[in-house]
């Protein structure tokens, strides 16, 4: 339980400073690491206060979301890949 209690404040701190800087900057890329992060932070809730709770039959809730947040993690991992090669091409260019 305090591990999970953990998670949960570690997500939640990473949920608001990604939605910070998304608002700040208006771009894109950080919506997935919000939704993410939203995702992991409702399936740490869901363990701490609906243990138990299932969704579409017998799947339970907290499972739900954080297969949910592995796809977003994908796509999140994804878009960092392209921008860390994107800013490496740019740089490249400007060393030429």
């Amino acid at each position: 339980m305090l591990l999970t209690a953990t998670l949960l404040l570690v997500f939640l701190v990473h949920l608001a400073a990604f939605a910070v800087l998304g608002l700040r900057r208006r771009q894109l890329y950080y919506l997935s690491l919000v939704l993410t992060f939203s995702l992991l932070s409702g399936s740490m809730a869901a363990r701490l206060f609906l243990p138990g709770w299932t969704v579409a039959g017998d799947v339970e809730l907290a499972h739900g979301l954080r297969t949910a947040a592995w796809a977003t993690a994908v796509v999140s991992i994804g878009w960092t890949l392209q921008r860390m090669r994107a800013r490496r091409m740019r740089r490249r260019q400007g060393q030429a």
